[in-house]
């Protein structure tokens, strides 16, 4: 594995200016005529999970105001690559979309040294979600929030560990920026799913873990694990009980999943303005705010530049955690 990789600001610096296009008043004027035929979006992971379950919702409601089919695509494989370089090789009309993550635009290139697309390929459309973090532990971590949890660890070094989900994943990279922050030594326990780090967090093989909101949940709610410390900057009212990082004395340990949706790159700018004052129409509707409340996510209404912005704020905040570790993933 080599230690060294680019940073891709020149790429993102693309990626903003294309997007400045998309919402600029020249090209306000509407998009005649589309859609006219089915969109395709395109989910980059397998179905079931919360981007398959945001691109559905989005997509039925969707085509409800669109007056078109809207279909979803599952193409999961090589951290979200296959999906994405998909979309980014389709045809720049609207009619085909990715759901993209996090992982798609804000860390991958941080990771891979090679990869099938580049940021500057794709066009931003709308944010439909953002997600923290949750950090339970098993309960018999003798601490109840992450102020506690930083006092014990650095009284025991190396005596707790994170169950790991890969080299690169979301939970090892919210695991080094909390060490980083915290200065503290919590070893990692890498595991090659959910399943099984949470059947051994849950049976205390492993104490801690950085979980989604919806997934925490259930396990905190019934005793099984308990949360210590939520990423986004106010509480959850969902987890009312589990502080922020920032009342814990960390203010910089905010982190967020992102999932929006991309089009390919050179897309005619009114149909990027046309989606994304539609997707925001979706977003605000009472069911898909439920929806997205019941998973823990927030959606603000950004334009496509916007969204363009927070796509690169990410990056820079993640940058910040993979530079120092050196490491690509190829």
């Amino acid at each position: 594995m080599s230690r060294n990789h680019p940073t891709r600001r020149t790429a993102l610096a693309a990626l903003t200016a294309v997007a400045a296009m998309a919402v600029s008043p020249a090209f306000a004027q509407g998009a005649a005529g589309f859609p006219a035929r089915p969109i395709k979006i395109v989910v980059p992971y397998a179905a079931g999970g919360f981007t398959d379950i945001i691109a559905r919702m989005v997509g039925t409601k969707l085509s409800e105001k669109l007056g078109q089919p809207v279909v979803v695509e599952n193409k999961p494989g090589a951290s979200t690559m296959l999906g994405a370089e998909a979309v980014a090789r389709a045809t720049p009309d609207g009619y085909t979309l990715l759901m993209a993550t996090t992982s798609t635009l804000s860390t991958n290139p941080l990771l891979f040294r090679k990869m099938p697309y580049k940021v500057a390929d794709f066009t931003p459309v709308a944010l439909a979600g953002l997600t923290p973090f949750v950090l339970v532990a098993h309960p018999s971590v003798p601490v109840n929030d992450a102020a506690g949890l930083v006092t014990y660890a650095r009284a025991n070094p190396g005596k707790l560990n994170f169950a790991m989900l890969g080299q690169g994943s979301s939970t090892h990279l919210v695991d080094e920026m909390l060490r980083s922050q915290a200065k503290v030594d919590i070893l990692d326990v890498p595991y090659k799913g959910s399943g099984p780090a949470s059947s051994d967090l849950i049976a205390g093989h492993v104490q801690l873990n950085f979980d989604a909101v919806s997934t925490a949940i259930p396990r905190i709610r019934g005793g099984q694990l308990k949360g210590l410390g939520i990423t986004s900057d106010k509480r959850s009212p969902l987890l009312p009980n589990v502080p922020t990082f920032k009342e814990s004395g960390l203010p910089q340990m905010i982190a967020y999943s992102w999932y929006g949706l991309l089009a390919p790159a050179g897309t005619p700018p009114a149909v990027v303005e046309q989606l994304n004052r539609t997707v925001n129409e979706v977003l605000k509707m009472p069911e898909v705010q439920a929806q997205l409340d019941s998973n823990g996510a927030n959606a603000p209404l950004l334009n496509s530049k916007q969204f363009g912005e927070l796509i690169e704020e990410h990056t820079r905040t993640w940058e910040k955690v993979i530079k120092p570790l050196n490491i690509t993933m190829d």
